[in-house]
């Protein structure tokens, strides 16, 4: 059900049909499916037809009578028009596959509902949880059960996501025949935005040495999610910079002997040093390919999904290192990004940002950061951090500015 919440006493139970025969259903109310068995097959899904997805094969029902062959960046030949459509519809054919991973400590001791924190796939937030059951539904017999939301926290009805989602108990003896796996499709939604299995395992069978599911009192558990399609919900473009497409890029940067195909016009907008490099009087301007001293290959193609139209959001894991490609490159955009999500962000200490304002002069990170000090004791405990030592001067003399003020208040 929409809102978020937990939902577990609200389920409904399949009535003639024991636990174990439960496929998958709402941990609130909702429609069950049934696993097929004696030989029979199984019912079809009442959400598998729901829509079809995919667009038209053919945008052209023949070639238009112009179309001509020339030379591209990528160093072939191309057709300039019916070869880029179907490159197109291949790209909108791809499925987005994400996967979610819960470990779970103590798990003798699992009592209540335990949750992966939100993944974005396919732009929507998707969680992977699990708790035990004994209840009616599962005939008083204690199960672990495992669910995963997506969008639980929606208020809106116009949303839907049609996918298949595998969860898998993860065998610990590093057998991946030994792993335990069972999927299901649903067609999310408003009304239908957490699903799972409410008799996954039964308990005494995942404690059981012998499955080898369980080490040093942990257990693994995974959810592999393909997006088959969303509605309501717009997916950023994604780019593989390992292929040149023929009308955005006309270069590559050779990084670590790896090759990015990118657009010296595009870059050009955002990165003085970029524009520098592809339109004065340096070497670099004529060449088809352009060696790039001095960085990691795998930070700088998130530099180009952060400024490309996909624009990947500034995350803890990658705001340290984008501020020194940003600067390194003269990107003012990826440097208002990480400070903006450094002045929002808790998941970064507050000496670690005065240290980046310091380096990068990102005045509005410094100044959130001296608002938020109520004590003079906030501020001495700074001296005691490794980092202290590499605030500048200017940054120390503001703090003590700030001890002054608290002091007179």
């Amino acid at each position: 059900m929409g809102g978020g919440g937990d939902q577990d006493e609200r389920m409904e139970e399949s009535h003639g049909e024991s636990s174990q025969n439960k496929v998958c259903m709402e941990e609130g109310e909702g429609p069950s499916l049934s696993h097929h068995h004696h030989g029979q097959d199984p019912p079809e899904p009442w959400f598998q037809n729901q829509y079809s997805c995919g667009p038209p094969r053919r945008l052209f029902s023949s070639p238009p009578a112009n179309h001509k062959t020339y030379p591209s960046a990528c160093g072939a030949e191309i057709r300039s028009d019916e070869q880029n459509f179907s490159n197109q519809i291949r790209k909108a054919e791809d499925k987005t596959v994400g996967i979610i991973k819960l470990n779970i400590p103590h798990i003798g001791q699992l009592r209540g509902k335990i949750s992966t924190s939100y993944h974005y796939i396919a732009n929507l937030p998707w969680r992977l949880a699990a708790k035990t059951e004994k209840t009616k539904r599962t005939s008083d017999v204690k199960f672990f059960s495992v669910y995963i939301d997506c969008n639980p926290e929606s208020e809106s009805t116009l949303w839907a996501c049609d996918a298949i989602v595998e969860f898998r108990l993860v065998s610990l003896r590093n057998d991946h025949n030994q792993n335990f796996t069972r999927e299901f499709r649903n067609k999310f939604n408003f009304n239908s935005n957490n699903w799972g299995f409410p008799s996954f395992m039964e308990w005494s069978e995942l404690l059981n040495p012998d499955r080898g599911f369980v080490r040093s009192d942990k257990i693994s558990v995974e959810a592999r999610i393909v997006v088959q399609k969303v509605v309501g919900v717009r997916n950023n473009p994604q780019f593989d910079f390992s292929e040149c497409q023929p009308h955005t890029s006309d270069a590559v940067l050779i990084i670590d002997g790896k090759r990015l195909h990118i657009s010296r016009a595009y870059l050009s907008l955002y990165s003085r040093v970029f524009y520098a490099m592809f339109n004065s009087n340096f070497s670099e301007r004529e060449m088809r390919e352009i060696p790039v001293e001095d960085v990691v290959f795998e930070e700088f193609v998130e530099l180009l999904n952060v400024v490309y139209p996909s624009h990947k959001p500034v995350s803890s894991e990658n705001v340290e290192f984008l501020l020194e490609l940003g600067d390194k490159f003269e990107i003012q955009y990826v440097i208002d990004l990480c400070e903006q999500f450094l002045i929002r962000s808790d998941e970064v200490s507050t000496i670690t940002k005065l240290v980046w304002a310091d380096q990068y002069y990102l005045a509005q990170l410094q100044h959130t950061c001296m608002r938020t000090f109520k004590q003079v004791s906030e501020i001495k405990a700074l001296k005691l951090t490794e980092e202290y030592k590499n605030l500048s001067d200017v940054t120390k003399a503001a703090l003590l500015e700030k001890i002054f003020k608290l002091l007179k208040d």
